[in-house]
């Protein structure tokens, strides 16, 4: 039987995790693929699956990213030529990665440029390590002091374990989480505000 969040964790993280339950609940993404998304991370949050959560958090940020720019194009095609499928034609461009689409988005007032440079460094810090399976990059971009001392005292290279693993995803993810959602609610502020973007649940 899997044990809720709050049998498993205490105090700070219950809270934490509480408050994101009710930010995510919050965030309108009806009628998209993110939506789906949100809600297996609601439901990793609840279970206390920390690990899980981070790895949904980091692709919900490249997907409503990719869905901005996919709304963006079609809304600028003229109507006579509303049939292109425009999501396939994104996905058929490898050369269109996360770093362009971000740069495509902050040039067209799309984008919070502080929140640009932020969701880079996320997809640079949690995304590339978390999906490629890189422990070893994922603990050091996290926790540089364990590696730093390891190495001088003992020499050699580290080798990543899951207690290190385990104790950084307990420490770190929440905060990372937070740092995902948060990009997601400004810059839909942003477009609302300055570009007059319907929520999508209304």
């Amino acid at each position: 039987m899997i044990r809720g969040y709050e049998e498993q964790f205490k105090g700070k993280i219950v809270k934490q995790i509480q408050g994101l339950l009710c930010r995510i609940n919050s965030i309108k993404l009806s009628q998209k693929v993110s939506r789906y998304y949100l809600v297996d991370l609601s439901l990793c949050l609840q279970a206390g699956a920390l690990l899980g959560a981070l790895h949904l958090s980091s692709t919900i940020l490249e997907l409503t990213i990719r869905e901005m720019v996919i709304k963006l194009t079609t809304d600028a095609l003229p109507k006579t030529n509303n049939n292109r499928n425009i999501e396939k034609e994104l996905e058929d461009k490898r050369h269109l990665g996360f770093s362009k689409l971000v740069e495509i988005l902050e040039s067209e007032g799309f984008f919070d440029s502080k929140d640009a440079e932020l969701s880079l460094q996320f997809y640079k810090d949690v995304r590339i390590p978390l999906h490629h399976g890189l422990p070893r990059r994922f603990v050091s971009n996290h926790d540089d002091f364990l590696f730093d001392f390891h190495e001088k005292i003992f020499g050699g290279t580290y080798h990543t374990t899951m207690h290190d693993f385990e104790r950084v995803i307990e420490e770190k993810s929440l905060s990372l989480i937070e740092t995902a959602i948060g990009i997601i609610e400004r810059n839909q502020k942003l477009n609302a505000r300055n570009h007059g973007v319907e929520r999508d649940a209304e």
